[in-house]
């Protein structure tokens, strides 16, 4: 788990929904969240 965290291991998918299921949330809404978390970190994109 700490691998995943610190961004070091991509989870596969059927590993993504263990991690909802014992977080007692749908794989949706943990995507979602992560989506989000990573924009927030990403750098404003300029126009080309």
């Amino acid at each position: 788990m700490g691998k995943i965290e610190r961004g070091e291991h991509i989870p596969t998918l059927p590993l993504i929904l263990k991690i909802a299921r014992a977080l007692k949330c749908s794989s949706a809404h943990l995507m979602a969240a992560m989506e989000a978390k990573l924009s927030e970190s990403d750098p404003p994109k300029r126009g080309n």
